[in-house]
């Protein structure tokens, strides 16, 4: 579900929020699904109940999640819309991180264009493979 990087440049609680973020857009927790405590996140990613605490308050004020008192966190409801407008909002993000790595190692736009299409290729056989299993 839900994994943190300690070397990574971003802070852990916004991987926390990111990985959230992600599982929410995915379906997998789904409208007032209830998410772990803070502490037994905590105790789950090995990581300050504090650091967890922030990542909930900070998806509290992004609306990701609200709280019912003595139940904990509950992912907000949200139409699909909304929900697939978030989901391409954070792609384009990805996209933004990937094409600013892209520029650093000096790649084409044509190259770029190339790799994408061959991952598209790839994943294409690889869902197929998996339906005919």
């Amino acid at each position: 579900m839900i994994k943190v990087d300690e070397t990574a440049a971003v802070p852990i609680y916004l991987q926390i929020v990111q990985g959230f973020k992600r599982e929410i857009l995915r379906g997998v927790f789904g409208p007032d699904h209830r998410l772990p405590s803070i502490r037994e996140l905590a105790v789950e990613l090995k990581v300050n109940p504090n650091t967890v605490a922030k990542a909930y308050q900070e998806m509290e004020a992004q609306g990701m999640i609200y709280f019912k008192r003595g139940q904990g966190a509950f992912v907000a409801p949200g139409t699909e819309e909304e929900r697939m407008k978030e989901a391409k909002s954070e792609i384009a993000r990805l996209f933004g991180e990937i094409l600013t790595i892209a520029r650093s190692m000096n790649l084409s736009d044509a190259q770029l264009q190339s790799l994408l299409a061959d991952l598209l290729r790839r994943e294409g056989r690889a869902a197929a493979a998996s339906k005919e299993a």
